[in-house]
């Protein structure tokens, strides 16, 4: 295996730019983690539960004020208006879905309808790539969307981790294989889990490392078995150190779904300070078989796992909040693709567009954003449902809201500005984006032509000054100098950027501060 092919899948540091929506975009290796992402907070966690298959999610949350056409397009699958457990009085959930109604209601649940984007492609593998990467249908991106965040927050993984500073696992994916939503261009961020039992053996002959290529690569591999095997001792300690509390779990092997959820409220309980927790419950690829027959339609392939998810979902949250813990997490419900509006012969649906996405937790804006599809009063078999929302729009207002990012991190990190989803309750949202300090930070003239003067009061340690377009394409970069304190002022040219509007940012210590500028011509 060639070191080069292995770190991308596994980890490492490279340095090379790469393309992102049309922007080539270069780590900054020579630069300390915050001078990158000065406002990241790392105290919150985020889990992701992935919907593997493609979900139905007019078989979920159901628009009754669409019923009748509805009824027409899918008859043999749809269950009776009067068994719908209501969220609102045009929307309700399968009643497959008790105990996540009663979720809703508690207001720790927020469900966004017609999540997708443009041009959607209805191939299983391309359609993950585009969600955990966060690319548009065209692009091809190898990084995932919270890895290239943790790319920048924690520089020179996986060199030197665990370490006193971060003896935790960054990324955890409960499973056999590492999420492409924690891949950076140069390292995966994700451990897996896949049992506590999971033991190291070095395959180096005698304990020594033959002097050849072969030598060195097996040297490397087994340096990154015994990284994974350092944060399981620590995974496996913050295991014992904490009991589950909730009664809702359902019989152990009867839900893997909870089984992964209750693991990791276990270990967020044992004090983990993981970030990011990837779980994911298969078999949602439902074209046939969907309900049990048309005289049994909440019975089934998709009940059954409607109901996984919301015991599954209930029970965690359940559970964190016996632990006091649910202040720290919050979830994200995903799927590839969704399902077409009409039904197939085969009791089934076939892939189609839109999904509603499932955000929860005790931190949530509660309630049901975006507005019931339009069904057609006749349907053919390759209509979709209408995009409201791109999923990016979500991921924008994770970051923000619940991360702590500013917005040129975020449009630095997707590529481009997407309206953000209000995803988290106001009253716990860190914005960082609208509380960034412009002090006596001054550019002037402005506009800007060729040259220009930029006045800032300097605190006395070392300022780093970075440029970037309004996509959040980093354009220039003057190395950090340390100033004496007080105002200062410095010239320079700025001819080589095209017209155009620009924000300045000031890192200072903790201290960052913005301006934006126009270039004229």
């Amino acid at each position: 295996m060639e070191r080069r092919k292995f770190l991308k899948y596994s980890s490492a540091t490279l340095t090379a730019p790469f393309l992102f929506q049309g922007h080539w975009i270069k780590a900054e290796a020579a630069q300390p983690a915050a001078d990158l992402l000065g406002s990241f907070n790392t105290g919150r966690k985020l889990v992701l539960i992935q919907l593997d298959g493609g979900n139905d999610g007019l078989n979920m949350v159901i628009p009754t004020s669409q019923y009748d056409n509805l009824a027409n397009a899918r008859r043999n699958i749809l269950v009776d208006k009067a068994q719908i457990l209501k969220l609102t009085d045009e929307t309700g959930l399968n009643p497959a879905m008790p105990d996540l109604t009663n979720l809703y209601k508690e207001g720790k649940v927020q469900i966004i309808q017609g999540v997708g984007y443009p041009n959607p492609n209805l191939s299983h593998f391309r359609s993950k790539d585009i969600l955990l990467s966060a690319s548009d249908a065209k692009t091809i991106i190898s990084s995932g969307w919270m890895g290239r965040l943790f790319g920048k927050q924690y520089h020179g993984f996986p060199v030197g981790f665990p370490n006193a500073q971060q003896p935790h696992p960054i990324s955890l994916t409960i499973g056999s294989t590492s999420s492409a939503a924690s891949q950076d261009d140069s390292a995966n961020f994700g451990t897996v889990l896949k049992s506590l039992s999971s033991t190291y053996v070095n395959n180096a002959p005698n304990g020594g490392y033959p002097d050849s290529p072969f030598g060195k690569e097996l040297r490397f591999i087994n340096n990154v078995m015994e990284q994974t095997e350092g944060y399981l001792a620590v995974i496996k300690a913050a295991a014992a150190s904490a009991k589950n509390l909730s009664s809702k779990y359902p019989a152990a092997g009867s839900n893997s779904l909870a089984d992964q959820l209750k693991l990791v409220a276990n270990l967020i309980a044992g004090g983990l300070q993981t970030q990011l927790y990837v779980v994911s419950l298969g078999g949602w690829d439902t074209h046939s078989l969907q309900v049990t027959s048309e005289s049994s339609k909440i019975t089934g392939a998709h009940p059954t796992l409607l109901s996984k998810l919301s015991v599954a979902i209930s029970a965690f949250q359940d559970d964190l909040k016996l632990l006091k813990k649910e202040e720290e997490v919050m979830g994200f419900v995903y799927t590839e693709f969704g399902r077409r509006i009409k039904s197939n012969d085969s009791l089934g649906t076939d892939h189609g567009t839109t999904w509603p996405g499932i955000v929860f937790g005790s931190s949530v804006n509660p309630g049901l954003i975006g507005n019931n599809p339009v069904i057609p009063v006749v349907v053919s078999k390759t209509d979709n449902l209408a995009m409201q929302y791109d999923f990016r729009s979500i991921y924008s207002g994770i970051y923000k809201q619940w991360f702590g990012l500013n917005d040129v991190d975020v449009n630095q990190l997707l590529g481009a500005s997407f309206p953000e989803i209000q995803v988290v309750a106001k009253s716990t949202a860190i914005n960082n984006a609208i509380s960034l300090q412009t002090g006596n930070l001054k550019i002037y003239p402005n506009p800007v032509q060729e040259h220009a003067t930029l006045s800032f009061e300097s605190d006395g340690s070392r300022s780093q000054i970075r440029i970037y377009s309004m996509s959040g394409q980093l354009v220039k970069a003057m190395e950090g100098q340390q100033y004496p304190t007080g105002i200062q002022e410095m010239q320079f040219q700025l001819g080589n950027l095209r017209s155009g509007n620009y924000v300045l940012v000031l890192r200072q210590k903790a201290k960052v501060s913005e301006i934006k500028f126009s270039v004229i011509k």
